[in-house]
């Protein structure tokens, strides 16, 4: 059975950016989503047949401190 340091429940932008700064410091974390997806509301979702949408525009206070921190530009974010 493997050990986990940290187990986090939902793998929305939150559940992601703690995970993420526990493994850099060394822990081993796991990340458990009940959807498909990763991302949680920042993810574009059908709201009616035909039509989908991003709520990412409402994360716009998104830190570029844990951008830098987390080197995200290396992955396409800017």
């Amino acid at each position: 059975m493997h050990h986990y340091d940290t187990i986090i429940i939902g793998a929305g932008h939150n559940g992601l950016i703690c995970s993420a700064y526990l493994a850099k410091k060394g822990h081993q974390v796991l990340v458990l989503e009940a959807s498909d997806n990763l991302g949680g509301l920042a993810e574009t979702r059908e709201f009616h047949p035909g039509f989908k949408a991003s709520v990412a525009h409402s994360i716009s206070n998104f830190s570029t401190k844990v951008a830098k921190d987390l080197n995200l530009s290396a992955y396409g974010f800017t």
